[in-house]
């Protein structure tokens, strides 16, 4: 029953549709308050991993702080000392052993002339790269030197400006710590998720790596600068390492604008897992409708879809062979589909009732009919024999032809009931046929004595109603009656001949000729047919088809000729 009809008309189509505009706003509450938990899953994970970057570099800050401190508490003391190069120098040498972690502790002033110092010697720190800016733009510091002037080993340098009491730079504190003893950080995380962690400070200068410098220019960002990081406040990103790695990492300031810690971890790792990309749980409402769809599918297409297929083929066969649907049981439950489906079973057996009274009285009524026709056609042979009997007891010529042509028109009704006797739809009769009877009717009563008449048929099946078939019976009797009476004798140029001719056009219209030759010496007159009462009644019979008569007649033929519009066969009302 579903054949032909588009996919998104069907009933399932529409429910699911439906189905969907409901849930939608469900489905958009669910994806919001994912998105949501996944900010805030993601907020979660990035403040866990910042607080694993402040753990893993909680030993550098303390480290960097103490020097600061160290730095500051040294410099209150010179600032009494630097007039006196050789005390300024025991000090400092004095607070080196008391401090074994620091290389180097010096003053810088800012020719770049140290003369104090934990080294015996003059200094001169001019030449390095920053003095300059260092000297123009006062500011505490840390930086890297992998040669150090005076120890000449790597060293992580915390400077701190010193300032007289008018504002003005007089120069620089300055401790070094080895880059041996800086970078350690604690292995809180074991073998599971091993961290990166590398310092820099402000000018983005790499200053420490836990697993050393090469590995730690592989592992941190490789479109982002250090310098460009040490901005802003504690963050984390993801990005691609110089080794074509994607990673995360977080920043944090050790010393806010001076020296930062960069994280760097995995991004499959347990730690950065969180801050990844959201996953299933952006996806789970989607799911959900998916599965919603499935479910609701499946619903109705074996409850619903699945009895309403099985009641279409019911109805399908009861209307092509009338087969009674067998219905389940146990399915009839009080349903609205086991309802319907009893109801069409009810309907199905009431129909087959009616339909079977109905051919009932059908076949009555055409019995009936068909008796009532055999009995008409009956009594009007036995009318036709009397006439008969009448005829050859007249002795009138003009009697004899009088009761002959009666006789045969007599019998053109007789040969209508006749045909509708024979007939297997009594509401339709083929003129082909019926005229072939007439023909053969006259060709028995109504021919010359002794003339052999060649007669031609050419007669197309035209199915008429019976109100039609009377008329057009009796204009043929009458014309062949005609036909036979002035057909004339055989000659020595021809025989006798009748055409008959049948044609139905496209137009609906049968056309009818009779044609027949004239003897020579009995053919009619041209005023004969005009005034004899065979040609008034083919006249009255053509009037009552609704037809075009055109009558033809010279001294060697006679020819009818009627058009007539062939009734359209309309299946009648049944009367019961």
């Amino acid at each position: 029953m579903t054949t032909g009809v588009a996919w998104h008309r069907r009933l399932p189509a529409r429910v699911l549709f439906f189905l969907s505009l409901a849930l939608l706003p469900l489905g958009i509450i669910g994806v919001v308050q994912n998105a949501e938990l996944f900010k805030a899953s993601e907020r979660q994970s990035e403040l866990s991993l910042l607080a694993l970057t402040e753990r893993a570099a909680s030993g550098e800050r303390q480290l960097i702080e103490r020097t600061f401190g160290a730095v500051e508490a040294v410099g209150a003391v010179i600032d009494t000392l630097l007039d006196e190069p050789e005390a300024c120098r025991a000090f400092l040498q004095k607070f080196q052993n008391e401090n074994s972690r620091y290389a180097f502790v010096g003053f810088l002033p800012k020719n770049g002339i140290t003369e104090c110092s934990t080294v015996n010697e003059v200094i001169d720190f001019s030449g390095l790269p920053n003095f300059a800016d260092y000297m123009d733009n006062p500011r505490p510091n840390v930086e890297v030197n992998l040669a150090a002037p005076g120890s000449g080993e790597s060293v992580l340098i915390v400077n701190q400006p010193r300032f007289d009491e008018g504002g003005a730079l007089k120069g620089y504190v300055s401790i070094s710590i080895p880059l041996s003893t800086v970078g350690r950080a604690e292995d809180f995380l074991g073998e599971a998720d091993p961290i990166t962690l590398v310092t820099f400070n402000a000018e983005g200068q790499l200053l420490s790596a836990e697993n050393g410098r090469e590995d730690a220019k592989q592992k941190i960002p490789a479109n982002i600068s250090l310098k460009a990081l040490a901005r802003g406040q504690a963050r984390t990103f993801t990005a691609t390492s110089s080794a074509g790695n994607e990673r995360v990492y977080g920043v944090i300031p050790i010393v806010p604008d001076v020296i930062y810690a960069l994280s760097s971890w995995r991004v499959d790792g347990p730690v950065a897992r969180g801050i990844d990309v959201p996953g299933f749980g952006l996806l789970l409402p989607l799911l959900m409708w998916l599965a919603s769809l499935l479910v609701a599918w499946f619903v109705i297409d074996r409850v619903v879809m699945s009895r309403v297929g099985k009641l279409a083929k019911a109805i399908e066969r009861f209307a092509r062979d009338r087969t009674v649907p067998r219905l389940d049981q146990r399915q009839l439950a009080s349903t609205e589909l086991g309802m319907l489906e009893t109801a069409f079973a009810g309907m199905t057996e009431d129909l087959l009732q009616d339909e079977a009274e109905q051919e009932e009285r059908i076949r009555e009524k055409s019995i009936l009919l068909k008796e009532v026709h055999h009995r008409v056609k009956n009594n009007l042979q036995i009318i036709s024999s009397i006439m008969n009997m009448q005829i050859r007891k007249a002795h009138v010529p003009e009697t004899k032809r009088a009761l002959s042509q009666v006789q045969d028109r007599i019998m053109g009704l007789s040969g209508v009931h006749r045909t509708l006797y024979q007939a297997t739809n009594l509401t339709q009769i083929n003129a082909a046929t019926l005229i072939e009877q007439i023909v053969e009717q006259s060709r028995v009563i109504g021919g010359p004595a002794d003339t052999q008449v060649q007669i031609t048929k050419t007669l197309d099946p035209v199915i008429i109603y019976p109100d039609q078939a009377v008329p057009l019976s009796m204009l043929v009797a009458e014309a062949l009656t005609n036909a036979m009476k002035y057909i004339g004798t055989a000659s020595p140029d021809q025989d006798p001949k009748l055409d008959i001719s049948l044609k139905l056009a496209d137009t609906n219209e049968a056309h009818l000729s009779i044609k027949n030759t004239c003897g020579a010496a009995s053919g009619p007159t041209d005023d004969v047919p005009s005034t004899g009462l065979g040609q008034q009644l083919i006249r009255a019979f053509s009037t009552q088809l609704n037809g075009d008569l055109d009558i033809v007649s010279d001294p060697s033929h006679y020819e009818i000729n009627i058009v007539f519009k062939v009734d359209e066969f309309k299946e009648a009302p049944l009367d019961y």
